[in-house]
Formats: structure tokens, sequence, C-alpha cells
């Protein structure tokens, strides 16, 4: 009885601890406003810490409680997305009923909702309940919400969904009952490069996806990460960094990046691209700017990467924000995107990826057809019929 009785209230511990796992968002400032707001104010010498330490002692209601929950909830405005395309385009009708018949399977677990949106696309919305017990006891439970959609685009349909764990499970869930009330199977096509790549073509993938997006132009390079290599051959050894040495090549590649995208040099001339490419690093995500080149010429800032960076899977993608453009520049700090914005700029990064993409395949396609005709025309040349001819 006892045991069950602790779970009913937040001890101070617990309020301690949830005071001082959101320092970015209930911060000093919030921390201040919300004793003021009980009548008790500080002295401006007293630290963060000092202040979760006094507030968590103050007794606390259940709507203080859970309000303290949601202002340390993290915002969505930066959640990454991805999509996956499937061959044909899928009835609306099959993909309604297979929302319904997920809805009936998770019953009140799960809240399930969906709706057409204009005559080529339903939007599925799901909440639900995410369990980490490796956070604080009043944050352990959290909240989500997932918005599904399957849209008909050129003979396709696209379905993108929130970059997490869940919402790829649902789809799979989603696809497989489709594929098992046609009978049939569905072909599904993802951003993943090819394991051939070098390590020059996966950094080529994401610089000329920051500098080929219609309508936009590069505006700079904010933040990168890099991997190593794999080793050719068993006898190689994998290149092995710690934080410090990973944190300098990444500073040292963001540099390059960065003096491209502002020069319109080209990266591969660069002398300490040259450096880093022998020891085998390339990109795996990357956050940039791009400048829109027509009105209202505001400045996006966006965000592409590979969840798995080191084999070039699960390709992720975010609109952290723009920068408008007012009074004949820009706004210093980055604002949220509208809904249609976020879509706009969604497809325009997918479109651009899969593009390049396409046309890295055709090229790499094109030189190993050429090697494979020299080669050829090299066995002709030196075979026994021309050497005796030559005779």
């Amino acid at each position: 009885m006892s045991e069950q009785l602790a779970q009913l209230y937040a001890t101070d511990k617990d309020i301690h601890d949830l005071l001082a796992s959101a320092k970015q968002r209930l911060t000093e400032t919030v921390l201040r406003e919300l004793a003021s707001e009980r009548g008790v104010f500080y002295s401006l010498h007293d630290t963060r810490d000092d202040l979760v330490e006094s507030i968590s002692t103050l007794p606390h209601t259940y709507y203080e409680v859970t309000d303290l929950i949601s202002r340390r909830e993290t915002s969505r405005r930066n959640e990454k997305t991805t999509f996956i395309v499937l061959e044909g385009e899928v009835p609306l009708n099959d993909i309604r009923a297979v929302v319904s018949e997920y809805q009936i399977e998770v019953g009140k677990s799960e809240k399930v909702d969906s709706h057409n949106k204009g005559a080529s696309a339903v939007v599925m919305n799901l909440e639900y309940d995410e369990i980490d017990y490796s956070r604080t006891r009043l944050i352990q439970r959290t909240r989500q919400d997932a918005t599904f959609s399957f849209a008909h685009e050129a003979g396709q349909t696209i379905i993108r969904f929130p970059a997490s764990d869940k919402a790829k499970r649902v789809v799979e869930n989603l696809t497989g009952r489709i594929e098992c009330n046609r009978r049939a199977p569905l072909i599904r096509n993802a951003i993943a490069l090819d394991p051939e790549f070098t390590a020059d073509e996966r950094n080529t993938f994401f610089t000329r996806i920051m500098s080929e997006m219609a309508g936009h132009k590069l505006n700079g390079v904010t933040n990168l990460k890099i991997a190593p290599s794999k080793p050719q051959s068993d006898t190689d050894e994998p290149a092995e960094l710690d934080e410090d040495e990973r944190a300098e090549v990444e500073r040292t590649m963001l540099v390059v990046v960065r003096s491209m995208g502002m020069s319109g040099e080209n990266l591969i001339a660069a002398p300490e691209y040259q450096a880093l490419k022998k020891r085998g690093f390339f990109i795996t995500s990357v956050t940039w700017k791009g400048l829109q080149i027509s009105p209202p010429y505001d400045k996006n800032h966006l965000h592409a990467e590979f969840q798995d960076g080191e084999n070039g899977k699960d390709f992720r993608l975010a609109i952290k924000g723009v920068y408008r453009f007012q009074e004949g520049g820009h706004t210093k700090s980055s604002r949220p995107v509208t809904d249609l914005e976020r879509e706009l700029l969604t497809k325009l990064i997918e479109k651009t990826a899969q593009d390049v993409l396409s046309d890295m395949r055709s090229n790499r396609a094109a030189l190993e057809a050429k090697i494979q005709a020299d080669n050829q025309d090299e066995s002709v040349d030196g075979s026994p019929t021309k050497m005796a001819a030559a005779s």
C-alpha cells in the first residue's frame, strides 16, 4: 500500500531533478518568475543551482507540477523527419483501411485519427506515451505526437514521418498491412548511399544538396559531423578517434566547407580537404543556411544527415528556422517557419537529395562502363591474332 501511495505525489527530489534537468527551457529567468508568482524573491547573487535547491522545497500542487513538466518539454520546431517512396500510387482507400486496422489494434493505448488532405493525400495523427527509465521519475513518461503523410506525387506514394524508432515501426506496420491486403509486395525506395561510394562521393552528396537547392544560394555552413572510412581490407586498421580528435577534424572540415560556400571555391581543390581525404574522413551530417534568390529573400536554416553516418543510411532532415529579410537586412535570430514553408522546404530538400543521388549513380555507372570498355579494347589489342598480324 505504501509503495502505491509513494507514486501519487512528487517528492522534493523529484521536483529538484525536474528543474535541474531542463536548463535550456527552465532558465534562471524563468525560475525567478516562477518564484515571484509565489511571492518569493531571491538575491541576484543566487545561482541557478541555488534557485533549483530552494524552489524544489516549496509546496507544489498537482497543477503546478504538470505546468513544470509542460514547460520543460522540448519543442517540435527542430524535429527531424524522413521519408520513403513507394512505387506506384497506393489507393487512398487502401491507406485509410490500414489506418483503421491499426487504430483498432492499439485501442486506447494510443490516440489515432486521420483525414484527407486534398484529393491526393491522407494524413494520420498519432499520440502515444514514450517511457524512458533513464530519466528522472516525473518525466519518464512523455506524451508524444507524430504526423504521418501519405501523398501521391508524380505517380508515386511518398510517406513522410518523424525520424524516430516508433514512427518507423508504425510505417512498417502500415505498409506491411497494405502488402497483406493486396497480396503483393511494395517496392520501397529511400535515400541511402551505395556501399561502394568513396569518401569524395559521400562529401559530394552533401555539398551538392547545399549548393543545388532550387531557388537558393548557399550562404554559410553552421555545423557538420564526420566519420572515418572503413578499412579497405582485413589488414588495414580502422581509424579510431577520441572525442577531442573528432572535434578537431570536424572543425577543420567545417572551416573548409564554409570557405567553399562563401567564396565559391571547389572543395576538392582545397589542400585542407585533401589532407582529410587522405585520412579517409567524410561528412555524415551538415547544417547550413540557404539564401532565397527571389522575394522574400529570406535565409532558411536547414539540416540533413544520415543517422547511420558510417554506412550512409537512414536519411533525415530538419527545417531549423528562418532569418527573415526585413528593412534591408536579415533578423539576427532565427524565427519559426510556417507550416506551409516547412512543407515546401522539406519537399525541396527531398527532391534535391533524390536528384543528386540519381545523378551520382548515373555518373558512376557511366565511368565504370567506360573503364570496362577501355579494358576490353586493351585486351583485344593484345590478343594473339592482333599480335600475329602486327608481326
